[in-house]
This record gives C-alpha cells, sequence and structure tokens, in this order.
C-alpha cells in the first residue's frame, strides 16, 4: 500500500491541472494585491482586504481545487484500470489513498498562493493594529482580536490552513461526483455549481455557507471555521467511501 500511496501522490501533483489550477490562483490574487499600494504605505489588512475581499475570487474558489486529481478516477474506471487496482488491494485502502491524495494536492493548490499573498501583505504593507488613513480597518472585527492576543502569526497560520482546508473539500467534492458519475465534465463543473447553489441557498447562515468559510472572518472564530470545513470535508468523504463500495459491487 505504501508504493501505491507514493506513486499516488506523485501523481496527485504532477499533472497539467494542478500547476494550471496554482498558476491561476496565484495569479488572480497576487493580481489583486497589487491594486493596493506596495511601499508600506497602507496596513497589511488592507492589502488583504484587496486580495480576499475585492479580488472576487471568492464566489469562484471552488473551480480550482478538483483541476488537479479528482477527476483522474472517471479514466481509471472507463478503462478498467480500476479492476487491476483492485485485484492488488482493498477497495477500502484505496478509497482512502485516494481521498488523501486528492485532499493534499487540492489543498495545496490554494495553500501556496496564500502563503505568497500573505507574505506580500506583511513585507510590503506595514504589520500590526492598522493606523493613519487605515484606522478602524478593522474595528469589531475578529482580526483585531486575534491581533491583539496572539500575534500576527496566529492571523497568518489560520489563514493558509483555512485555504488549505478549502481546497481539500472542493478537490474532495470533485472526486465524489467522478466516483458516483464517472464523467470528467462533470467531475471538474459539478462542485461549482454546487458551491453556488450552497451559497445561494444558505444566504446568511455564515456558520454553514462555504464562501464564509474560507477567509474565516465572517464566522467570527479561525478554529470554528476550521472545524466546520473539516466536517465538511469528513461528509463528502463518506460519500466518496460509499461511491467506490458501490462502484465496486456493481463492477
Amino acid at each position: 500500500m505504501q508504493g501505491f500511496f507514493l506513486h499516488d501522490l506523485k501523481r496527485s501533483f504532477l499533472n497539467r491541472g494542478f500547476f494550471a489550477g496554482l498558476i491561476i490562483v496565484t495569479w488572480i490574487l497576487v493580481s489583486a494585491a497589487f491594486h493596493a499600494p506596495l511601499n508600506r504605505s497602507r496596513s497589511s489588512y488592507f492589502i488583504l482586504t484587496e486580495v480576499f475581499a475585492a479580488s472576487g475570487f471568492g464566489p469562484f474558489a471552488a473551480i480550482f481545487p478538483s483541476l488537479a486529481y479528482a477527476s483522474v478516477f472517471c479514466e481509471e474506471y472507463n478503462s478498467g484500470y480500476l479492476n487491476m487496482i483492485y485485484s492488488r488491494m482493498l477497495p477500502g485502502k484505496f478509497a482512502l489513498t485516494r481521498i488523501v491524495t486528492v485532499a493534499l494536492s487540492g489543498g495545496t493548490m490554494l495553500a501556496v498562493p496564500f502563503i505568497i499573498v500573505l507574505s506580500m501583505a506583511y513585507c510590503f504593507g506595514i504589520p500590526g493594529i492598522p493606523a493613519g488613513s487605515d484606522e478602524g480597518l478593522l474595528k469589531g472585527a475578529v482580526l483585531l482580536f486575534y491581533i491583539e492576543n496572539y500575534g500576527e502569526w496566529y492571523v497568518f497560520l489560520w489563514k493558509v490552513i483555512l485555504g488549505f482546508l478549502f481546497g481539500c473539500l472542493w478537490a474532495l467534492a470533485g472526486l465524489a461526483f467522478a466516483v458516483w458519475i464517472s464523467n470528467k465534465y462533470v467531475a471538474l463543473i459539478a462542485p461549482f455549481v454546487l458551491y453556488e447553489a450552497m451559497w445561494l441557498a444558505l444566504g446568511e447562515t455564515s456558520a454553514l455557507n462555504p464562501i464564509y468559510l474560507m477567509r474565516g472572518d465572517d464566522l467570527g472564530s479561525y478554529p470554528l471555521s476550521g472545524f466546520i470545513e473539516g466536517m465538511y470535508i469528513l461528509l463528502v468523504s463518506f460519500v466518496v467511501v460509499w461511491g467506490l463500495k458501490r462502484r465496486c459491487q456493481n463492477g
């Protein structure tokens, strides 16, 4: 199993979909950062507002994570390659391996750009509680509480964690659609459709609405946002395992 896991992990990262998604997300977020003056004249959090709130990335964020590896299952199933895998390992072990590799590739696709733009904000903006022209920028925001009580490393770390979990979630959503429908294009498009539908259906229910979980600011708690994303990941993983067992039984 270890040999297959390492092989599958390598495939999940070394493919055109992963690099295409990584480059596109990085370009969108870095371009948004350049809308703010990067000369240490504005608060780091003004730059982050431009990146995560004003860039328009949030409504489309679910498109990218599944580009990496989620739809590969369709090719494996339709070509019969999956039967060869099942002849060498139990379906449960395959399911666990594929869930982990798909989640890691999708999560990394968002975490790396997040690290880049957060580093830009802290390097080319003014860290700390906003002052001067940016005074009051964080008034009433959970960010202010975290900066004062834990420091900016806490904000940086949780922003990356939430981005990573968001990527894991929607990459696995793509895998779930691939397992149940076995159509590559459905696996790539359906997660975005589901994301938009949940956004509209849940509305201002920020604790469950996925569009609010990626930033964490709207819930007033980064750990709570991470916990809810984790629960969604477990739910989608269950759907994936259920679908794989169904595929195995039906042949």
